[in-house]
Order: C-alpha cells, then structure tokens, then sequence
C-alpha cells in the first residue's frame, strides 16, 4: 500500500484543485509560491515522489506537464459480503456500499469534491471500546475537507472524555485545528441534548446530558439549506404579546408593540433527543449510538435532494439508513467487520417501504 506525507498529500490536493478549477496543471513555481518553499527543487523533490507511487505522471519538456494517475492501491478484502477497499481511480466513487477497511485509506481514494454531505461520530477519547481501533481526527479532516463539494457540510457528533476531573477538550481542539489549518469555516455547533434514563446519579460531578456537533462548512455558504422541517412549536404560539420592543446594535431602541406569536418557530442551537428505547436491539450491537432522526434531520436541512451522504465511521449504520430512506446516495466505511456485519442487517430490515414511511 502506498503511503504519503503530509506534505506530498498536501501537493497532490492542491495539483487536483487547481487542475479542476482552470483546467490545467501548476507550474512548479506556483507550487513552490503556494506552499512557501525556498526553491523549486523542492517541489520536484515531491513530485518525483508521488511520479514514483503512481499518483502523478510528468511529460518531459513542458511547463505544466503534471498529469494526475488513477490510484494504484491493492487491498486485500477484510469480509467478503462487503466491498474490500477498492482500487479505482479518483473518477468513480463506490455509491451505496458499505466498504470495510480504513476510513483515510478508502477516502483518499474517492474523487475530489464529489460528496455533498457527511453525517458521523469518530470513535474519539477512548470512550467506547472500538475492537482497539483508533484514529487520526487530523487527517480524517484533511480529507473530509478534499472529498466535500464546494458548500459541502460534515456534522460530526463528539464528546470530551473526562478524566482526573479534566476534559480532554478534543471537540474544541479538532474544531480549531479543521477551521485554522484545514481550511473550514465552523458553520455552526449544534448542542445534542439527551434525554436518556432517570435517575442516573453521580457523587463528584454534573451528569454529562449532552454532546457538540461542530457544524463544518467547506466554501463561502451552504450549497443547499432546508429547515422548513426543523420546526418546533412556540410556547406561546397564537398569542398576542405586548412589550415586544427591540434595541438596535446602533443603540436606537424601536417602539414598543403588540406582536402575535406565530405557531411554530425555528428551532435553536440546542436540539433535543431522546435516546432512551431509541433503536433496535440489533442498533445497540455497537458500543455507542447517536439517534435514530439525528440524522434524518442535519441530512434534509444540508443535503440536495440527489446528493451524497457519506459517512467514515458508519458504525451500526444509523446515517445510511436515513440517507436511503431519505432517497440520498450513501457511502458508508468502517473498520470493523463486527459493525458492517450489523450496518448490513439494519439497512435490509429497515430500509424497507414500510420502515421508511414509518420513519418519515
């Protein structure tokens, strides 16, 4: 299998960039300008490198003479009823399947800007047991961020492992680190408020009811944004209110005046679920869940109509179910052979006519 570093990874995404926006290649210099080298040398340092590993092909004699390659990796299949990690080139992008096999490996093979959404949850901190996987947040960014269509959206669920009465705080570092480097703009972050069993008491700190889904946006805006169906109802909806005077940032305050609530309202910041009796049996097989309609929710509001979930870390397949039964496209990848096994399993009892009306 052939592997690069970061800064030959970084190269190849800014040569399949630039050749997608104007239709050609760089030159070496406008590598060289791009990344801040001290010479050109550099920079055929790492193209003969990636010449070397298939990813690039350079005719002799001319100045923007790089030519992007099909990848040419060759991964033996983890479980049969799945796709292994397949070899294609960056033009074809393996649509509703569940691929088993590493989630930076599988997108690193998919085409640039060619998923219009992702929905999902890292196995992050240690918190759950992952069959003693673990990850890279960094680069699965770095190619989140590649694979994303310009407006293209990720939600990402994640929480902060307590330990020795410390956060670990790596939802905020993994936030600052996809904005400041990566090149994301943090959209929003959703506060995922649970609502599970009662009674739960702990002596030495608060009951953790939440987690953060940082929001990230690739681009100036949001290619597509439906909330009609986020909706809640006004707590005082129909009434007519008095005292509904507003001040102005400039200072200027507005008259006070009567203002009849409307009925239903836009939902906030702080989305509601509950997570107890949520899912079937075969659902809680994996380690640690998020709810059924979370992302039914975040893939109607972001995703076209014909777009594209994927998601790196399907787990027990909870965002390709809602992306079928939505009518999306889906790509689904994780590790694990146990949690495709049970992804595999849900999509065919759940993706019925009948689950998806119900769901609906």
């Amino acid at each position: 299998m052939q592997t690069l570093t970061p800064k030959q990874q970084g190269v190849l995404q800014f040569v399949e960039k630039y050749s997608i926006k104007n239709a050609f290649a760089p030159s070496l210099e406008e590598i060289k300008k791009h990344f801040k080298l001290r010479s050109v040398a550099t920079v055929h340092q790492h193209l003969t490198t990636l010449e070397d590993k298939g990813f690039v092909k350079r005719e002799k004699n001319q100045q923007r003479s790089i030519i992007l390659q099909p990848i040419h990796q060759i991964m033996q299949p983890i479980i049969s009823p799945f796709v292994a990690v397949p070899v294609f080139a960056r033009k074809k992008l393996p649509l509703n399947q569940i691929i088993c096999g590493d989630a930076i490996e599988i997108m690193r093979a998919m085409p640039t800007a060619s998923v219009d959404m992702v929905v999902t949850s890292p196995p992050y901190d240690s918190i759950r047991d992952y069959k003693g996987f673990s990850l890279n947040l960094s680069a699965i960014g770095e190619e989140i961020h590649r694979v994303l269509k310009e407006g293209g959206v990720a939600a990402m669920v994640i929480q902060d492992q307590t330990k020795n009465f410390g956060k670990s705080l790596t939802s905020f570092r993994t936030i600052i680190d996809w904005c400041d480097r990566i090149g994301f703009k943090l959209f929003e972050t959703v506060i995922y408020r649970k609502y599970g069993a009662e009674g739960a008491w702990w002596s030495k700190r608060f009951r953790v009811d939440h987690e953060y889904i940082p929001v990230f946006l690739k681009g100036e805006r949001p290619q597509y944004f439906e909330k009609t169906h986020l909706k809640i109802p006004s707590k005082h909806g129909g009434k007519t209110m008095t005292g509904g005077g507003t001040r102005l940032t400039n200072g200027i305050r507005i008259a006070t005046r009567p203002i009849t609530i409307n009925p239903m309202k836009c939902r906030g910041t702080i989305w509601e679920y509950l997570t107890a009796g949520d899912g079937s049996r075969l659902k809680h097989e994996h380690p640690a869940t998020f709810p059924n309609q979370l992302p039914y929710d975040f893939i109607q509001c972001f995703c076209p109509k014909d777009g594209i979930v994927l998601d790196p870390f399907v787990g027990s397949g909870t965002t390709i179910v809602a992306a079928k039964n939505l009518g999306r496209s889906y790509i689904g990848i994780d590790i694990a052979p146990e949690y495709c096994t049970i992804a595999k399993k849900r999509m065919e009892i759940e993706c019925s006519p009948s689950q998806q009306t119900r769901m609906l």
